[in-house]
């Protein structure tokens, strides 16, 4: 280890050119808030060094001041500046406090105009503080509006009405036949249900799959549903009205409310029913802690004022019911009632395993409010298929309410048992658990409120800036939470989790990639145990794998593309000519969890689990590939990549490359334990062949032609997760591979896309704010209102996106969008160097973070789990932390060197040949100093117990020089395709967009430069691509200080009022502050919208930057907006390509990135004026509208509009 030892250094008592940034400047300043002020009593010794430091600290700051006001700033062909890079040296000190990030309330406040964009909003709402989602819709049963509880162990959906079991009723788009169905390989009717985790059935066909003819060899498995546990209804005078979900009309129901508490799992549903009469209300929950209780509380209540004047009494009938009509794909065991404890039971078998059962038992309490005596049931009733309890009550005006709790135990055979429960079975461990619960509700809701609390103590992520992204991170979290568990695992079976959980039998509940690749992930730094027990069930399944690869006359292992029960390769399923990078993903999986190191994660677990996994993996894919005596280099053939657009193909990129990566994982954990390494998995790493084009673009697969258009992410994975990049060449052409695919992803493809770009950019890119554009890229056009859910397609109709019906709900996507944050943003990866004389592997944690500026003040992720430590890890305006803040353990840090990067040497495609552009020149490394050892690829550190490592933020420069609407934000106020954000307009990269829905309509784009950031635009350049408008318009809202006044201080003053009369007091002295009179406050009530069009612009600003200002007008009788409106600038230019058609990309030969269309133009104010003659002030401005109409070429056949990829302003 001598040359991997000698780059660990402790330098708790060095410095870097970290005083140099404003945040520490400032915060150096202050007594209260120093960073650097008395972190540990100084000795002589300690004195004489800071000197010495603050010397070097003077001479850097000198030298850096001198580089930033000589550095050589040159237009490039994307109007690029050229900041002088450098490598960022770091600071580690004694661990200074929890790293508050500023909160920034008028950023906050505008991010929640964002949750307009999701689908289905319009009558959803979210309580920020008390994280509950909810809907004040009553609506027919549709999968995307119901939420769900579920424990990880047990799960059902929530139908409207609050409980029982429903089929869905409603399609937004369509009737066509199918339209209520569920996707691949089902083909079913959704429907809200319940489930068990690991409770798979056989079937020996299914209604679609890929490979029929395996069915001949082997049945396929998918979940079976049991009988809905959350299944009570009632009925009113001799059961001539019941309510329940298939009973209960929309013409019933009155104040309506259903919502998801993500604290703690908890599904409130709130209805007048009957005219008015009777007020229902149920909470629903799976025990987070006892993982087979399921409890449904019911009241039932009288509203008084609502009843007729001859009111009597009302008679209800509540019935507790198991209905095995209920369950899917199960065979019924037996059914019956317990008369002594008031019960029901039931038992079903999943369809073809008789080995395997699941008991539910459930037992009620009825009370009257006030009253301490239960009452029994007056019957009972049985047929075959159901069994019931009912309770006889009587509801008056002195007795006008009822309470029912609903205690049900779920016991399945998969279910991990302590010794003690080994000779019980399932239905007396079911009924052990509901009556042991029975009667203790408030007991049970605490601990299980409790046990969610103790959860998010382990994990917690803040984005202050941004209202709806912290939604998504927290709504992640729960959905992840909510469908795992950390115990009652056996180690033995591990825990299979399927695409979508507890609460769906979307792709049969089957356990695909998404487990390894993007749910375990993004669990692994929070909850380590959780993520082992996932990998586990690989573990489990291994010997079958291995069993599969003989099956084939492969050696090693094979696993199937899905499994459940068994893990044999099957017609959904295959193990051969598909989709063989599986195997790649279920060893990175387990190598991440020993890099992760987490407790009892050392190289036992790395000889014992993860070696024989990728071992196998070697060995199969060492005889899979062949040699190709042409190219000199090993191929494969007849695959699948991720991009399931493309089947059997040769040569997957992604496959390719992630076998030239586990074949080197193979050979360093070999070396590392001294097991025997194959030779030939060396040469093949090296040897593989990874198909590109003449101008070294990575083919996503060999013959790949310019008509691709990309499912998911695929080429670009060879950079997150694989990490596949290991020199400067392979960097530089993932960077033209990720230009070059962004702009082939399928508009409809699956919501785990985008967060695999936003780490590829934030790693790859020096330039623009792309890693957030793609964040929001992630969320906006998947996520669904009401509870947060993401669906697999951003466009659902399954009529307009290939007829797919989206997998509901994806956790996939809550996988990804985690990763997005936690790995993407923050550039944090697990990895390992190995010593080249001792061959051992030393793991460490890279650090990359760089400037986050469309979201202000930061992010925060908050314990970390490391190497069996905790961090926080914290990325404000101007540095990234990591603070070591529990464990005793000293961690290894590496932070990148990314001078390495030249993400703008892109070579265009020119016609008949490549021209580099002459303009371009490579940006070297200017390394301050030499205060710590580093290589060429970045610097080390070692960071110990109660120490915080802080470097100075990489900050991306600015693609186009000197536009001063980059990484500003923006909104779009007319329709943008499926899939597109607005942000992608300005995030300074040239091969994202934002398109128009329709080419028809003028569409709109409104711009904030930033408060008190007023510019005068003279000039600017919209940036097309291949796709241009017919012409562009730019208006802009004057400036005004009694504008920007007044917003600056409406937050305050509303979040202050608390109520309407203390509100109308201070209107007064809000105009005041702000400086405006009430003569200048006028009613455009009799005007019409043709009158002026940038009066309708003006509402708009309002209600996106200040929802709270709109709300104060409304206040004002005769306010309707400031005497302000929006000025044309820019008026209808005419717009001419600028690039020539390449004849190339029609006949789909080329793979090239292709140069831009541009729009040059410059601002004349000579025919403009606002206010007095002589006064400019006016044209500086805060807000911009950008206007579009048409294409260039209107008469092709596609109905969308124009592709801006950059807008650039300039003063």
């Amino acid at each position: 280890m001598k040359r991997i030892r000698s780059l660990w250094f402790n330098t708790e008592a060095s410095y870097s050119n970290l005083n140099d940034s404003p945040s520490l400047r400032n915060k150096n300043s202050s007594d209260n808030n120093s960073r650097f002020k008395n972190y540990h009593s100084f000795t002589k010794f300690d004195l004489i060094n800071s000197i010495l430091l603050l010397m070097m600290l003077f001479l850097l700051a000198i030298f850096v001041i001198a580089l930033y006001f000589t550095r050589n700033s040159r237009l490039t062909h994307s109007h690029a500046s050229r900041a002088v890079l450098f490598n960022p040296l770091g600071v580690i000190l004694p661990s200074l406090g929890n790293h508050t990030l500023n909160y920034d309330p008028e950023a906050r406040e505008s991010s929640k105009k964002l949750y307009e964009l999701l689908s289905d909003f319009n009558t959803a709402y979210y309580d920020d503080e008390n994280m509950i989602l909810g809907s004040n819709l009553f609506s027919k049963n549709t999968y995307s509006r119901q939420p769900y509880v579920a424990n990880g162990y047990i799960g059902s959906r929530i139908p409207n009405t609050g409980f029982g079991y429903a089929l869905d009723t409603l399609n937004f788009y369509t009737d066509a036949p199918g339209a209520l169905n569920n996707g691949w390989p089902l083909r079913n009717h959704r429907f809200a249900g319940a489930f068990v985790s690991d409770f798979y059935c056989l079937q020996p066909k299914l209604n679609s799959t890929n490979f029929p003819e395996l069915d001949d060899v082997g049945y396929s498995t998918v979940i079976s549903s049991i009988p809905q546990w959350t299944n009570l209804q009632f009925s009113l005078v001799n059961d001539s009205k019941w309510f329940n979900p298939q009973n209960v009309t929309l013409d019933d129901v009155t104040n309506y409310s259903q919502n998801l508490s993500m604290k703690d799992g908890i599904v409130t549903t709130e209805l007048d029913w009957l005219d008015s009469q009777i007020h229902v209300k149920s909470e629903v929950w799976a025990h987070r802690h006892i993982h087979p209780l399921g409890v449904v509380s019911l009241e039932v209540s009288l509203n008084t004022d609502h009843l007729p004047s001859d009111f009597d009494s009302l008679d209800v009938n509540i019935w507790d019911i198991l209905d095995f009509n209920t369950s899917h794909r199960t065979v019924l065991h037996s059914t019956g009632t317990d008369e002594k404890n008031n019960a029901v039971f039931m038992i079903v078998q999943p369809d073809n395993v008789p080995s395997s059962n699941c008991a539910i038992y459930s037992t009620c309490t009825v009370k009257y409010e006030n009253s301490t005596n239960s009452i029994n049931s007056g019957e009972s009733f049985e047929d075959k298929d159901i069994s019931s309890n009912i309770y006889n009550i009587i509801l008056t005006e002195d007795q006008p309410k009822i309470i029912v709790h609903k205690y049900v135990g779920i016991m399945s055979t998969e279910f991990n048992r302590n010794k003690e429960q080994q000779d019980n079975t399932n239905i007396d461990l079911a009924k052990m658990i509901a009556l042991n619960s029975k009667g203790n509700y408030e007991q049970l809701l605490s601990s299980h409120k409790r046990a969610w609390y103790d959860l998010y103590n382990d994990a917690f992520i803040e984005i202050p800036s941004d209202s709806l992204l912290e939604m998504t991170a927290r709504s992640s979290l729960f959905h992840l939470l909510a469908n795992t568990r950390d115990y009652n695992v056996s180690s033995d079976r591990g825990l299979p989790v399927g695409v979508s959980g507890l609460s769906s039998d979307s792709y049969g509940g089957m356990v695909f990639w998404d487990a390894d690749i993007w749910m375990e992930p993004a669990l692994l730094p929070f909850f380590p145990n959780v993520a082992q027990n996932m990998n586990n069930y690989r573990n489990a399944t291994h010997a079958q794998a291995k069993l599969n690869a003989e099956r084939y006359g492969y050696p090693g292992a094979i696993y199937p593309w899905t499994s459940g029960k068994y893990a044999n390769c099957t017609s959904t399923g295959p193990c051969v000519d598909y989709e063989y990078h599986i195997n790649v993903d279920v060893a990175m999986a387990s190598f991440s969890i020993y890099l992760n190191g987490h407790e009892g994660i050392d190289d036992e677990y790395l000889r014992y689990t993860t070696w024989p996994i990728i071992k196998n993996a070697a060995q199969f894919f060492t005889a899979y590939v062949k040699y190709n005596s042409s190219l000199g280099l090993y191929e494969t053939y007849n695959l699948t990549d991720p991009d399931e657009f493309a089947n059997h193909i040769n040569n997957g990129a992604f496959t390719n490359a992630g076998i030239k990566t586990l074949l080197k994982w193979a050979t360093d954990i070999g070396n590392h334990l001294g097991e025997v390494v194959d030779p030939k998995w060396s040469e093949i790493s090296k040897d593989i062949y990874i198909p590109r084009s003449s101008s070294n673009i990575t083919l996503e697969y060999s013959g790949m032609n310019s008509s691709v258009e990309i499912k998911q992410a695929d080429v670009t994975l060879m950079v997150y997760p694989l990490g596949y990049i290991n020199d400067e060449s392979i960097l530089n052409n993932a960077i033209k591979d990720l230009y070059y695919y962004s702009e082939r992803q399928s508009a409809s493809g699956p919501a785990m896309t985008y967060p695999v770009f936003v780490a590829a950019a934030a790693g790859l890119l020096n330039h623009g704010s792309s890693s957030q554009s793609y964040l929001y890229k992630s969320v906006l056009p998947y996520l669904r209102a009401p509870f947060a859910q993401f669906s697999e397609q951003s466009d659902d109709n399954f009529l307009t996106n290939g007829l797919t019906q989206p997998a509901f709900p994806f956790l996939t996507a809550n996988g990804g969008f985690l990763q997005s944050i936690l790995f993407g943003l923050t550039g944090i990866r697990y990895s390992y160097e190995v010593d080249p004389d001792t061959k051992k592997i030393n793991r460490l944690l890279r650090f990359n973070p760089i400037e986050l500026p469309l979201l202000p003040g930061g992010i925060a992720i908050r314990n970390f789990k490391y190497m069996n430590q905790v961090l926080d890890i914290i990325i404000d305006d101007h540095n990234g932390t990591i603070v070591h803040k529990s464990g005793n353990v000293p961690i290894h840090i590496k932070i990148p060197n990314r001078s390495l990067i030249h993400d703008q040497d892109i070579n265009f495609y020119n016609g008949s040949e490549m021209e580099r552009n002459s303009n371009l020149e490579r940006r070297g490394v200017d390394l301050v100093g030499d205060p710590m050892r580093m290589d060429r690829y970045g610097t080390y550190y070692l960071l110990k117990p109660k120490q915080e490592l802080t470097v100075q933020l990489f900050k991306p420069g600015l693609n186009a020089e000197n536009n001063i609407a980059e990484n500003k934000q923006i909104t779009n106020l007319t329709a943008g395709v499926p899939g597109d954000v607005a942000f992608s307009a300005l995030d300074g990269n040239n091969y994202t967009h934002w398109q128009p829905l329709d080419k028809i309509h003028r569409a709109k784009l409104l711009i904030d430069l930033g408060e008190y950031n007023e510019k005068e635009i003279t000039k600017g350049m919209i940036l097309w691509g291949q796709r241009p408008a017919r012409n562009i318009s730019i208006s802009i809202l004057p400036h005004s200080e009694k504008v920007e006044n007044l917003f600056a201080n409406v937050t305050e003053i509303m979040q202050n009022s608390g109520n309407d009369q203390l509100l109308n007091e201070t209107i007064g002295q809000l105009l005041d502050n702000a400086g405006i009179p009430v003569e200048n406050v006028i009613d455009f009530d009799g005007m019409k919208p043709e009158d002026d069009e940038s009066l309708d612009d003006v509402q708009a600003l309002l209600h996106w930057k200040k929802e709270d200002l709109a709300k104060l007008i409304e206040q004002i009788p005769r306010l309707k907006f400031l005497k302000r409106k929006f000025v044309k600038i820019l008026d209808n230019m005419a717009v001419s390509p600028s690039e020539p058609y390449y004849e190339a990309s029609r006949n789909q030969s080329l793979i090239e990135i292709l140069p831009s269309n541009r729009t040059t133009f410059t601002i004349d104010y000579g025919k403009l004026q606002v206010g007095d003659k002589g006064n400019t002030d006016w044209r500086k401005t805060r807000y911009i509208v950008v206007a579009v109409q048409g294409v260039y070429d209107d008469y092709d056949d596609d109905s969308k509009g124009a592709t801006i990829k950059e807008i650039v302003l300039n003063e």
